[in-house]
């Protein structure tokens, strides 16, 4: 799926002129997340969502209407009524949205370009940011301001910010989650910019195709990697940023690994997983999934403990076997196992994988 800010930016250039909504704080149970983003098309050719539903129309109306006066506005979509048959889409929860008009000319339009080219041009170098933007104050002139900020401490965007404000910033850049910041009667949603989270599929065998699929679909980048050229390959993998086919332990060594990186061993062998896993155990990833039957992954933490010293806390870290325990059977069955799993850990969720079942036994 194209980013929505490259989206905005192709319609700009365009000629449109188009209403952008962001979810920028919930409570209780909502239908999306904050920083969710939807374009309001004046000719309904809307792009993204906000959870759908009775709320996103509210939304929908009042965005028509601040692209008819360009005043930029928040909409408390309440979804906390009462529960009958009729009730359409009740969650239970509130959701605040910042509803703002772009346009492709005018007295703010150039600033406005300028900011989304950078923006764009540091997601598609895989590099972070925060767009700030103010959401309430009590001079309206004010609102919709916006300064992006990079972790280096560089910035784009008018003067005059409060370096208070900045530093918060920042530091939700750090713990790549969005903020509100108050500042007496004024707020600042800090919209955090992430790099896309980065899957490395090892081994490029009948789940490794399923998987990167579902990987893409949920805004993964996705590499394969495999040493059989007669698998690895683009016809094989057309979702896949990248398909290598090469030695993969010397691979895995020369690729830079960071805590965006999400690690899945699908290899055809147990061997392999241990010439993987030394490569990248001490490595800051956020996950490492190893595929395999309770007694190969038994044989393979066996065989790293004994022979390479290995301590059994450090392969705790190893999600193995591979997957949340949904009854998976079928390659495609395992791969959603898979990537349930990762998602798990990139959320936080509660799901209790497989692995941390084995280890309790």
């Amino acid at each position: 799926m194209e980013p929505i800010y490259r989206t905005l930016r192709r319609l700009l250039d365009a000629g449109e002129t188009v209403a952008l909504a962001t979810i920028v704080a919930v409570r209780g149970s909502v239908p999306r997340e904050v920083g969710a983003q939807m374009i309001i098309h004046p000719l309904g050719q809307h792009v993204g969502t906000i959870g759908g539903g009775c709320g996103e129309a509210d939304v929908i109306r009042a965005a028509l209407d601040v692209l008819h006066s360009g005043h930029p506005q928040i909409v408390q979509v309440d979804l906390t009524e009462e529960i009958s048959m009729q009730t359409l889409g009740v969650c239970g929860g509130i959701m605040d949205v910042f509803v703002q008009r772009w346009q492709p000319q005018g007295e703010e339009a150039a600033a406005n370009r300028a900011l989304l080219e950078a923006l764009d041009d540091t997601l598609a170098q895989q590099q972070a940011a925060a767009l700030l933007t103010v959401i309430a104050h009590p001079q309206p002139q004010q609102l919709g301001r916006k300064l992006l900020i990079w972790p280096d401490g560089r910035r784009l965007g008018p003067e005059g910010w409060d370096e208070g404000a900045i530093q918060e910033a920042l530091a939700a850049l750090q713990a790549r989650e969005h903020r509100v910041l108050r500042q007496g009667e004024a707020e600042i949603f800090v919209e955090v910019q992430r790099r896309p989270p980065h899957m490395i599929i090892v081994g490029a065998g009948h789940i490794a195709a399923p998987l990167h699929l579902l990987a893409a679909l949920c805004d993964f980048r996705v590499t394969v990697l495999d040493d059989r050229a007669e698998f690895a390959h683009l016809q094989r993998f057309p979702q896949a940023h990248a398909v290598i086919a090469a030695d993969m332990r010397q691979t895995l060594r020369d690729l830079a690994l960071d805590e965006d990186t999400y690690v899945v061993l699908v290899t055809r062998g147990h061997s392999l997983d241990v010439a993987c896993l030394l490569e990248i155990l001490d490595r800051p990833l956020a996950y490492i999934g190893m595929i395999g039957s309770q007694r190969r992954v038994r044989a393979v933490f066996d065989l790293l403990t004994r022979e390479q010293g290995i301590a059994r806390q450090q392969l705790e870290r190893v999600f193995a076997p591979i997957g949340l325990p949904i009854a998976a059977r079928t390659p495609a069955e395992i791969a959603v196992s898979i990537m349930a799993e990762v998602i798990n850990v990139l959320r936080g969720g509660k799901a209790v994988s497989f692995a941390a079942i084995q280890q309790r036994r």
